[in-house]
């Protein structure tokens, strides 16, 4: 009896089955709808209100302002990052410039002035408060705080956004308890205060590249927080208001939107720099780390790495082994390995060259024979003269009894060499002889001979002397 192996197909369970899947697809969906959507809890009309509430600006927000800018002013003056953050959690900064990116999504013109307005008072107070600040403390360093605001990052552009997109997520909700938490985070993380000090900072020191830099920041951090809110607030659907004039309206709009895109256009090509910047920072220090810093025998005792489009370096300060130029060279080499080709290296050696014990040692050797060798040769030089003149003084001894043997006549007799310069730098030899005779009538063929006599004998010991010079007492 053969075994039936075929299995009955059911297709009402099979249906079943995909009903089933379908629905579990469906919950999932549903779930991951209700965790993420903020639809149903949002308060609108309160939103609005709470809004254009923070916009207002009175006395007290100018005085509470002045004050956390003075505050701030002194973190960073101190490069106290606690100082900074607690100036930040008392600033009244957020409030006009929400009010503006609320007025440009509801096409509430009205309140985009009182926002602009609002928003001009409070630079102008800020600036104005550092700028004196800063003016008259007599500390004025630039601390890594200051300097650190300068110029914006592409962190700073992305912390402003998405910060701002934080805070008007909740100041949109119904429950308030999350507005109390998040609110000064959101103050602290978009850093609005400290780019304005810094502003005030480059006008009481002339600097005018912090101050462009620093309020290029802060603009750039306030826009990013406008166009968050912007954003949130036309995915809401938030109601608009209408326009009387229809061409007013688009005319308003095209200066708004002409003065945005004015500012963030900059922003743009600033991105593009920064991000090649971060890429070049981020190469750099993985070669360090991986060419340089790996040796165990190199320290890296500091570096600085600056970017530029056309020209960008890379300067080390070595401390430990020294580094020849062999191997700087070939440092350089390994920069085509992270996209640094273009690199320039520097490397500053600390350390001394150390000199081989073995080549110090032939060193020492070798100057000691020089030495030795100019010793020996200036001893000989010595020697030889030394001998020259005993030989010339004997000469001139025998000389002298002979003089005396030949011509009885010289009662005495003085002698010596005497040494004439020429016109070209050579020197000339004479002997002169001053005779003093018995008689004071002496013949001229004695004197003659006596003259005859000595250059002959002087020939014998110097041939290459000059002439004998003879003076008659």
């Amino acid at each position: 009896m053969e075994e039936n192996n075929e299995i009955d197909y059911d297709p009402i369970k099979s249906e079943a089955d995909k009903v089933s899947v379908k629905q579990a697809f469906v919950s999932i969906v549903n779930f991951l709808k209700n965790l993420f959507s903020i639809y149903d809890g949002v308060d609108k009309e309160k939103t609005i209100n709470d809004i254009r509430n923070d916009i207002e600006f009175s006395a007290i927000n100018i005085w509470i302002l002045i004050c956390s800018i003075l505050v701030a002013s002194i973190g960073l003056i101190n490069n106290s990052p606690a100082v900074i953050i607690g100036a930040m959690l008392i600033s009244p900064l957020m409030g006009p410039i929400r009010g503006i990116g609320y007025a440009l999504s509801a096409n509430d013109f009205k309140v985009l002035i009182q926002s602009l307005k609002n928003f001009g008072i409070m630079v102008a107070a800020s600036v104005i408060a550092s700028y004196l600040f800063y003016l008259i403390t007599p500390i004025k360093s630039e601390t890594s705080e200051l300097l650190s605001r300068t110029k914006p990052h592409v962190l700073d552009i992305l912390i402003a956004f998405f910060g701002g997109l934080a805070g008007v997520i909740a100041t949109i909700v119904k429950n308030k308890t999350t507005t109390i938490t998040v609110v000064p985070g959101v103050a602290i993380a978009t850093a609005l205060m400290p780019p304005l000090c810094t502003v005030g900072y480059g006008m009481a020191m002339g600097n005018w590249s912090y101050f462009i830099g620093a309020f290029y920041l802060f603009l750039l951090n306030s826009v990013f927080i406008c166009l968050s809110t912007f954003i949130v607030l036309r995915l809401l659907s938030f109601p608009k208001v209408k326009f009387v004039n229809p061409k007013i309206e688009r005319k308003v709009k095209v200066y708004v939107f002409t003065v945005l895109l004015l500012i963030v256009i900059p922003s743009v090509f600033k991105f593009y720099h920064i991000i090649h910047e971060s890429i070049f920072i981020q190469n750099a220090d993985n070669y360090i780390k991986n060419e340089i810093s790996i040796n165990p025998e190199i320290e890296v005792l500091t570096k600085e790495l600056n970017y530029d489009d056309e020209f960008s370096e890379i300067v080390l300060n070595i401390g430990g082994k020294y580094i020849n130029e062999e191997q700087i060279n070939n440092w350089k080499l390994q920069l085509n390995n992270y996209d640094m080709g273009n690199v320039n290296l520097e490397i500053h050696n600390l350390q001394s060259k150390a000199i081989d014990e073995e080549e110090l040692l032939n060193k020492i050797l070798v100057d000691n024979d020089k030495k030795i060798m100019s010793i020996s040769e200036e001893r000989d030089l010595y020697k030889n003269e030394l001998q020259n003149i005993i030989r010339e003084n004997n000469a001139l001894d025998e000389l002298n009894t002979r003089i005396l043997t030949h011509f009885p006549a010289i009662k005495s007799l003085n002698y010596g060499p005497s040494f004439k310069d020429q016109l070209e730098g050579s020197r000339d030899t004479n002997f002169v002889f001053i005779v003093n005779w018995n008689n004071d009538t002496v013949k001229s063929d004695q004197k003659s001979n006596l003259e005859s006599f000595i250059n002959t004998e002087l020939q014998t010991f110097y041939a290459n002397k000059s002439k004998v010079l003879i003076f008659n007492q």
